[in-house]
């Protein structure tokens, strides 16, 4: 198996995007992955439209880790121009955010790294600098956030204690005519 083509595999990538090619900095410890795409009919991000390659934008993104390498993905991205929304960036399959620079799989094991540890050790341990870690953090909050959000018309709310000494448990439920149900319960 190639190299060109583990990678197509490990990332998942389906038409018209492909590996080109497979770099090896084994003094940066770095494995640089060049992607590319094939020919095609591009659509505007914002409307759908169909459009032609207006120029290419090289973009690198942080990946997870090919055994103790740091692994980067390149891309020359197309970007094409709609009449209605000027130029715009075509969105890759693989990357987390429209502007961002780390793979959807990268965010989600940092997000779980940094669940487990404070930022500054999962910032070592992911090999990224603090910023971009609390980055990281930051938007993983924002995405919890446009969950729809729901009102509970009525809750109730008790605190009991149990064991020996100052232990507390906060009951928060959601009460509907009729009936109790508990929700949430947090510890103190």
């Amino acid at each position: 198996m190639k190299d060109t083509t583990l990678y197509d595999e490990l990332l998942g990538l389906k038409q018209p995007w492909y590996v080109a090619g497979v770099r090896l900095e084994v003094v940066k410890q770095e494995v640089e992955v060049e992607v590319r795409s094939k020919d095609t009919t591009w659509a505007c991000p914002e409307c759908q439209g169909r459009m032609h390659i207006h120029e290419y934008t090289e973009r690198r993104w942080r990946h997870l880790d090919s055994c103790q390498f740091k692994t980067i993905i390149v891309c020359q991205v197309p970007r094409v121009q709609c009449s209605e929304h000027g130029t715009q960036m075509v969105q890759v399959p693989w990357a987390a955010e429209k502007q961002g620079r780390f793979t959807k799989l990268f965010e989600r094991f940092a997000i779980a790294v940094l669940q487990e540890c404070s930022t500054s050790a999962g910032s070592g341990l992911l090999k990224i600098s603090w910023d971009e870690a609390d980055g990281i953090k930051q938007r993983a909050v924002k995405r919890g956030w446009r969950k729809e959000e729901k009102v509970c018309p009525r809750i109730g709310i008790d605190e009991k204690s149990y064991g020996k000494g100052n232990k507390f448990v906060t009951i928060v439920a959601s009460i509907q005519e009729g009936s109790y149900d508990s929700r949430t319960c947090w510890r103190r």
